[in-house]
């Protein structure tokens, strides 16, 4: 089976963040503040928040109906029927829509284009590398393709911790934690210092360098 490396993932991430172009790019999709590329070698990269108005509509859109045990966020039920944060749903439908006809062979994103990868990897069943997401699904159920998925979260990135477990929501996949030598809550986010710290460590020794783990 094919893998991705991880950091190398997260430079691919940081180098689009700059712009949708480049000789890698085969097809773009820019929709409804929705952006992502299918690149050569088959890998999906989904954009993060575009500008801060995106954030507000995907994050925190509270004008619609609440389930009463969301404490406050707006949910969604996916084909699957499992419950989600509405507005990462949403997103990664979009993204859903444009990828399922790629065939990817890897998904990867940061932020909100984290939870989407998380989304779309596990509906899709591909290998998937989210950084610096926030929890996506509410509920303990788990899926039989959530293990496609990889999370990466710094301990100072404080995206990674919201929605707050205690109400019961949960990043889909595996999850690992990196805990950077200094805490640096401003810069912790940015997929720049993810990159930095998986080049320079420390990492766990369970930390897989690349995913899928090879057999």
């Amino acid at each position: 089976m094919k893998t991705l490396d991880v950091t190398e993932a997260a430079r691919i991430i940081d180098r689009m963040d700059r712009g949708l172009d480049g000789p890698d790019v085969v097809e773009t999709i820019d929709l409804r503040g929705v952006q992502a590329a299918m690149l050569k070698r088959g890998i999906l990269y989904i954009a993060g928040t575009n500008e801060f108005s995106d954030w507000f509509e995907f994050n925190f859109d509270f004008i619609h109906d609440r389930a009463p045990d969301a404490h406050g966020f707006r949910m969604a039920a996916g084909d699957s029927g499992a419950i989600w944060h509405a507005g990462f749903l949403e997103h990664a439908q979009i993204v859903y829509a444009f990828a399922k006809p790629q065939k990817p062979a890897f998904i990867i994103g940061h932020s909100l284009g984290g939870a989407s990868a998380q989304i779309v990897g596990a509906s899709l069943g591909v290998p998937s590398l989210s950084f610096g997401s926030p929890r996506t699904h509410l509920g303990r159920t788990h899926f039989g393709r959530e293990g496609f998925v990889l999370n990466i979260c710094r301990t100072d990135d404080t995206l990674c911790h919201l929605p707050p477990r205690f109400f019961g929501f949960r990043h889909i996949g595996s999850v690992h934690w990196l805990s950077p030598p200094v805490s640096d809550v401003e810069e912790g986010h940015s997929i720049a210092s993810y990159a930095e710290l998986l080049e320079q460590g420390p990492l766990p020794p369970t930390f897989p360098k690349a995913w899928p783990p090879s057999a």
